[in-house]
């Protein structure tokens, strides 16, 4: 019985494993498609959202036959009810991403041209932290590491204010280049989809602490830590 619920176990953290893995390609080719507006890897993206979503599917299968065979109590159950969790938020950001991809298209309809299109210095620096965020909280799943864990959700409100920059920025271009306004509504709305893979994240994040600690920590503010609150 021991041994074959490890071998269970190692199954679903493989699969979890796989679909993080795809997301974050997901996150990584929607954003260089953005940045060189290229549209055969914009579609690629968007084809490739099946598989995640086929792998989630299999997850929630692969994690209820669990339960009903096993029948798993305390920690291990919550593991299994987790992994479910983190499958889901997975999921969720590789449709993010496919929001993105979806937006180097319209753009590419509307005749923008990357000469036109100059990125703000805060969208590119969103992208790099919610990628660095995705890829830590993995991470943090694999080695149970709730430091981390309450590290990511302390770096969510950097995200935040990174999105709320955009906004002054779109502020100025609708005075400084009116022609231009198209183009940079787009813009803002990638810098939304960014803020939310970030907020997905930190679920992440706060589902691996219910994990390992048994404690929730959904809508409560954690305190500083020593890096600060936007580390």
């Amino acid at each position: 019985m021991t041994r074959h619920w490890i071998r269970q176990i190692e199954g679903i953290r493989s699969h979890l494993l796989s679909m993080g893995t795809h997301a974050e390609t997901q996150v990584k080719e929607a954003t260089l498609a953005l940045l060189d507006l290229d549209r055969d890897r914009a579609i690629e993206v968007i084809a490739n959202d099946d598989e995640l979503d086929d792998m989630d599917v299999g997850l929630e299968e692969e994690c209820l036959h669990s339960i009903a065979l096993f029948q798993p109590v305390a920690s291990d159950l919550r593991l299994i009810v987790s992994s479910m969790s983190v499958g889901h938020e997975l999921e969720r950001i590789g449709d993010l991403a496919v929001n993105i991809a979806e937006c180097v298209n319209r753009l590419r309809d509307s005749g923008v041209t990357l000469q036109q299109m100059v990125l703000p210095e805060c969208l590119k620096l969103a992208s790099q932290k919610a990628m660095e965020m995705l890829r830590d909280s993995l991470d943090a799943f694999i080695a149970q590491d709730t430091a981390i864990c309450r590290r990511l959700i302390r770096q969510d409100r950097e995200l935040d204010r990174l999105h709320r920059e955009i906004f002054q920025w779109l502020k100025e271009g609708i005075q400084t280049r009116p022609t231009e306004i198209d183009w940079m509504i787009e813009i803002t709305g990638v810098s939304k989809h960014i803020e939310r893979i970030a907020d997905h994240v930190t679920n992440i994040a706060e589902i691996v602490i219910y994990w390992v600690e048994g404690e929730i920590v959904r809508h409560r503010e954690l305190p500083d830590g020593p890096e600060g609150s936007s580390a």
